[in-house]
């Protein structure tokens, strides 16, 4: 796993410095000195919501089988760069996730194992247009700690996660642009192990393979924006009045 988190880290550390060139795009008519001097940071925001996500488990265990577990997450976030159509984010999260357990015995009963993370989270933002209702996807992996767990089916098993886990996660969302520098937003997320949370070698006492998450996030949220709408494209100067 360490190896994992070492080239996320290296590829990240290129990343950056990668997009502010690609990110900084062509100078465009009518901008000020000041305004090609903007900072990094386009916005900061806070959000938070539900997520609805289940372990899957290869084979299921002999005691329970895995139903989707209802809760929360939270997250603050910053935004970097002002090109129009690409922007690059990153999070701070955490999130309730684990799954809900049907139990055989006593039958029709359930359960629940959770196990909350504290993720940090990356993803290539890609706007589609800037008006008013500001529609983009966002695409990156996360990096998640385990900092809590609690399990009442199979405890053996869930003690033995990883402390650390890489995962991947896709999302589409829109924010609305007006006078204010602050901008609402709704966003939805699918999200999946990248890498099992737990891969053992199979036994009788032991008869679980590999387990993976996946959940669906839904967030609300809200943004400021450094210089209010004044990061969308700028209007064209056209003298000729043609």
């Amino acid at each position: 796993m360490k190896r994992f988190i070492i080239i996320y880290g290296v590829i990240f550390t290129l990343a950056i410095p990668a997009s502010a060139q690609f990110l900084k795009g062509k100078k465009a008519p009518g901008r000020t000195e000041a305004r090609e001097k903007q900072t990094l940071v386009s916005a900061i925001g806070i959000a938070g919501g539900i997520t609805y996500g289940e372990q899957i488990w290869n084979p299921e265990g002999p005691l329970a089988q895995e139903r989707y577990r209802l809760s929360f997450n939270a997250a603050v976030l910053a935004e970097f760069f002002h090109h129009p159509h690409y922007r690059w984010r990153t999070e701070l999260e955490y999130n309730q996730m684990g799954t809900r357990e049907l139990l055989y015995i006593p039958a029709g009963q359930y359960t629940v194992n959770k196990t909350n993370y504290f993720q940090f989270n990356n993803y290539l933002k890609i706007i589609y247009k800037e008006t008013k209702f500001i529609p983009y996807l966002l695409l990156g992996p996360r990096i998640e700690y385990l900092f809590m767990r609690s399990a009442r089916v199979y405890p053996d098993i869930i003690g033995q996660f990883h402390l650390f886990q890489v995962t991947v996660s896709a999302g589409a969302g829109m924010e609305i642009a007006w006078r204010s520098s602050l901008r609402p937003f709704i966003e939805g997320f699918y999200n999946h192990d990248l890498l099992p949370s737990l891969q053992t070698v199979a036994s009788p006492s032991e008869p679980i393979t590999d387990i993976n998450y996946h959940a669906w996030e839904l967030r609300l949220g809200l943004k400021y924006f450094f210089g209010g709408r004044s990061d969308s494209c700028p209007p064209v100067i056209n003298p000729a009045g043609n």
